[in-house]
């Protein structure tokens, strides 16, 4: 089964990634997040579904688009090419199968082609990555062993793990002589209970006896408690009734009087009424005498406050506004006066700094400073430095010119020297063809010296290493037979006879030791290498002495044709460099009539400025400016003149109208300042007159309607007074207040007849006729109910002590409840039992499990194990054996056995993917899937990282490998046909493999 093509249509930040062409072993390279993990969780995905959200293991749905999911295509042996495709849908998507002859039922199609193999069982053997390999080394020592055998077998340590589980669970529920497992303390619990049952029956006659006298006590209390609860509502009613006696009575006087008073009829609220209205009148009498004298002090104040005569408002304030103006005009008048004193100061500096002749100053206004002169004078003076320095690097470069020619010329004079006429030229040419032949034999020579000189060193350093194992072996059979030499000695001495044999056979294997010659097979195959060599140089050498040719006059007629050639190479050069050399000369004169020319026109522009000849020209820019400020400076000062003389003006104005507006009122005031004081004051006071008078004739007209308002509201009150006496039927005040008594005595009446209805009800002397018989009645009652009384306490007394009494007897619960108890204490532990019981079945039905795997499967999966490991291990580790208590051990090639966690941590890594390969190898008929690796190598040194992929090139041909990296040293070891280039930033664009 070999995956061929995958299509992500969109899943994690992989969108429209296509790879077609899968071979038998695909490196997909690429850095971090390039997306590998993500390829191998689509893989995952595609066969058995997404990941739900109730699962840990991430959903890759992505983020900057909608599509999710993609497809697969597979080549298999039984059903041919077979495409799977899964799409967003369901929880674990919607999956669709096609083969050849159409689609099929996907979900039962997928179950046979992975022949049931499913998720977890696919990760567990064909798919690994470093966190795997990372898991060996969190478990305990102990537990690595078991680990591997578990891996080997089944291909996952699940078993194990569930052995562990049911075997912590079983010590949990119970163990021998134990006291806190849950059985253990169910026995105990038990038989405490046991005990307390037979006290309980014993105590069960005595409580039914105290029971039934309860029960016919409890019924003769509440017969007594009805029976007092009615005589005690009786004696309530009768109490109530004697305490409303007098109200009773009351009420019958009441209703007598009302009839006395029936035809007194008044107003609703008259007195109140009454009592308002002359308030009212006496408030409005006062409240009109007030007004009245505010009225008259009123217009008094209006007199005070009368208009200054003569006085306009309208031009003083504009006096008094124009003021500040005038005062910012004094100081402008003052700041140009300063202005004008500068300017002419910096004018009369500028004519001297630029030596300008005073009587040329008039004529400045006039000269032509525009942007037009200012342009010209800025391209004149850069195209004249421009020229300057193009003229100062063709002097350099003329000069460089002439030293390259002359030097030329100089090496074709040597070459010229060495030279050989033309005809010893001809006759060395001819020497040369005949030694031709005897080149290929001069350079299969010097290949064979430097092969020899190889040779030899390899033998020095070969004869070296030798040396040292003859040396060491040496120290070694000396060792030895100085140290059994001395046992030897010591069993003659002690007559020890049987222990000489052992020495005497030590030192004769020493000795041998001693005078055996180390193999050197090595050093004879470079000797007999080196041999060889030689007698092929002696050959050759030979056939050089009788090759055609003198060797010496081909040498001198290969250096005269390279003297030749260098030698039209360096004339070449020269007649390039002579007319190089002529373009510089003319440019150089071109130049040089630019920069006349262009000096001329500077010339110009001084003489229409009126500057002296003798300036710089690289000042010609500065004076310019300085010619422009000073025309500037000139204009200014005529600006701030005419500005003066303006603002002198405009203030003798201003003080002339002034002065005579004060003389219309009478005002001695003769400084502007003081003269606008005084103005501000009159229009202040004037404006605060007019204000006030306004305010006065607003309060005059407020008081009159005042004083009508209340002279209205007086006649209306009146008017109210006469209709409340003829409400009444009353003509004078004091008749009218008798009247407002008798009723206010009727109303008061009939609220305390409603009132005593209320608290009486309609029948308070049904059944007495006088306060005595109701006395009577509630003395009988209350004997009644004391006598009651004492017979219900005797009976409590009794009840109270009865219940003590089977109280002490259910202390430890009723007979029935303890057996109860006892039952269900029984029954759960049965249950419990029964877990246990299940739980050892699991237990030994799982050990009979793993020793089948171990027995069938296992010895094959360790079998082709050890030979993986050997190769990985460059043959370092031989075999893998299975120990009597069932863990692992991996043999040296020096027969040492190591148990798997005394392994460094790569080589333990190394053991673990040998034995998940062997069990793929093993499978391989059953379950032929791909194999997926995830950067599984990293902890390996170069030598072993090597050693592995050579294994997965091994294996591909019969089980699909795709491997993922970001390690380009892993990545340079395959073809570029085998390598899919994995760029970090998505989305991607379709890759083929």
């Amino acid at each position: 089964m070999k995956l061929k093509q995958l299509h992500i249509y969109g899943y994690g930040r992989l969108n429209d990634f296509k790879v077609d062409d899968l071979s038998d072993l695909q490196l997909f390279y690429g850095e971090n997040e390039a997306g590998k993990s993500t390829i191998m969780s689509f893989i995952h995905s595609i066969l058995f579904g997404f990941p739900t959200s109730q699962q840990s293991e991430l959903r890759y749905e992505p983020k900057t688009h909608s599509s999710y999911g993609g497809k697969l295509v597979f080549d298999t042996e039984k059903f041919g090419e077979v495409v799977i495709e899964r799409v967003k849908g369901k929880a674990a998507g919607d999956v669709m199968v096609l083969l050849k002859d159409g689609p099929v039922e996907a979900e039962e199609f997928l179950s046979k082609l992975l022949n049931g193999t499913d998720k977890k069982m696919y990760r567990s053997i064909f798919s690994f990555d470093l966190q795997d390999l990372q898991e060996i080394q969190r478990l305990k020592e102990e537990e690595i062993g078991k680990y591997l055998i578990a891996a080997g077998s089944i291909g996952t340590d699940g078993i194990l793990q569930v052995e562990q589980q049911l075997h912590k669970e079983l010590q949990e529920l119970f163990k021998p002589g134990g006291r806190k497992p849950l059985l253990n303390d169910f026995l105990r619990n038990l038989r405490l209970q046991e005990q307390k049952v037979k006290k309980a029956k014993y105590e069960n006659s005595l409580y039914e006896s105290f029971q039934s006298e309860m029960r016919e006590i409890i019924g003769r209390v509440e017969k007594a408690k009805k029976f007092l609860k009615h005589k005690k509502a009786a004696l309530d009613g009768v109490n109530e009734l004697l305490n409303k006696w007098p109200l009773i009575l009351e009420k019958d006087q009441i209703k007598k009087r009302l009839v006395e008073l029936e035809s007194v009829e008044f107003p609703a609220d008259g007195l109140i009424r009454l009592e308002k209205y002359n308030d009212r009148l006496l408030e409005l009498s006062i409240a009109l005498k007030t007004v009245q004298h505010r009225i008259q002090s009123t217009e008094e104040e209006m007199k005070e406050n009368t208009l200054l005569k003569g006085f306009d408002p309208q031009k003083a304030e504009k006096f008094v506004h124009d003021w500040p103006e005038l005062q910012q005009s004094i100081r402008e008048l003052s700041s140009l006066e300063y202005t004008i004193a500068e300017d002419r100061k910096k004018y009369d500096s500028f004519l001297t700094e630029l030596h300008y002749p005073a009587e040329k100053a008039g004529e400045i206004e006039s000269l032509n400073l525009g942007m037009d002169m200012k342009a010209r004078v800025k391209e004149t003076l850069q195209q004249y430095i421009r020229y300057e320095g193009r003229l100062k690097d063709l002097a350099d470069r003329l000069e460089e010119d002439r030293k390259s020619v002359i030097g030329l010329e100089n090496k074709c004079e040597e070459i010229e020297k060495q030279l050989v006429n033309e005809g010893t030229f001809k006759e060395w040419k001819s020497h040369y063809d005949g030694h031709a032949s005897a080149s290929g034999l001069e350079d299969e020579k010097k290949h064979l010296e430097r092969e020899i000189e190889n040779l030899e060193k390899r033998k020095k350093h070969e004869e070296s290493k030798l040396h040292k194992k003859r040396r060491q072996a040496q120290i070694i059979s000396l060792s030895f037979l100085f140290i059994f030499t001395g046992v030897l000695i010591w069993s003659f001495t002690n007559k020890q006879w049987p222990l000489t044999l052992a020495p005497i056979l030590a030192i004769g294997c020493a000795a041998y030791l001693q005078v055996r010659k180390v193999e050197g097979n090595s050093i004879d195959f470079i000797k007999e290498s080196l041999d060889e060599k030689r007698d092929r140089l002696r050959k050759l050498k030979e056939q050089l002495k009788t090759a055609v040719g003198d060797v010496h006059i081909a040498f001198q007629y290969k250096e005269q044709v390279q003297l030749r050639e260098k030698w039209k190479q360096h004339y070449s050069r020269l007649e390039e460099q002579k007319q190089i050399l002529e373009e510089s000369e003319n440019l150089f004169r071109k130049m040089s009539k630019n920069v006349d020319a262009e000096e001329r026109k500077l010339n110009g522009i001084k003489a229409e400025l009126g500057l002296a000849e003798d300036i710089s020209h690289m000042k010609i820019e500065d004076a310019f400016s300085m010619l422009k400020n000073l025309q500037q400076t000139r204009s200014q000062l005529s600006v701030a003149m005419a500005q003066k003389r303006k603002l002198q003006k405009k203030l003798e104005e201003w003080s002339d109208n002034l002065f005579q507006f004060l003389s219309n009122i009478d005002a001695a005031v003769h400084e502007p300042s003081k003269a606008v004081f005084f103005l501000q004051e009159t229009l202040k006071k004037e404006r605060e007159k007019k204000f006030v008078l306004k305010e006065l004739r607003k309060k005059l007209s407020e008081l009159n309607v005042d004083i009508i308002q209340i002279k209205n509201e007086k006649s209306v009150i009146q008017s109210s007074l006469k209709e409340l006496f003829e409400a009444a039927n009353v003509e004078h005040e004091e008749d009218y207040r008798i009247k407002a008594k008798l009723f206010e005595e009727k109303t008061l009446l009939k609220e305390r007849l409603s009132l005593l209805e209320v608290q009486l009800g309609e029948e308070e002397t049904v059944h007495f006729k006088s306060e005595e018989e109701i006395k009577n009645e509630f003395k009988h009652l209350n004997e009644v109910i004391e006598k009651q009384s004492q017979l219900l306490e005797e009976d409590r007394n009794r009840l109270a002590s009865l219940r003590q009494k089977i109280s002490f007897l259910e202390e430890g619960g009723t007979y029935t409840e303890q057996l109860h108890l006892f039952r269900q204490m029984r029954s759960s532990f049965n249950d419990e039992a029964r877990d246990w019981v299940e739980l050892a079945v699991a237990e030994c039905l799982l050990e009979k499990v793993m020793q089948k795997y171990k027995e069938g499967r296992f010895p094959q999966v360790i079998r082709k194990a050890a030979d993986y490991f050997s190769f990985l291990t460059d043959y370092e580790y031989k075999q893998i054996h299975v120990k009597a208590d069932g863990d692992l051990a991996v043999e040296r090639k020096d027969r040492i056995l190591f148990a798997p966690e005394e392994l460094s941590k790569g080589t333990g890594e190394q053991l673990y993917i040998a034995i998940r390969l062997g069990l793929v190898h093993v499978l391989k008929k059953e379950y032929p899937f791909p194999v997926i690796i995830d950067d599984g190598f990293v902890n390996f040194d170069e030598k072993r990282t090597n050693r592995m992929l050579e294994l997965i090139q091994t294996i591909s041909p019969d089980t699909q490998v795709l491997l993922f990296t970001c390690h380009p040293h892993i990545a340079r070891q395959f073809s570029e046909d085998r390598v899919i280039q994995l760029q970090q930033r998505l989305p991607q664009t379709n890759l083929s493999g």
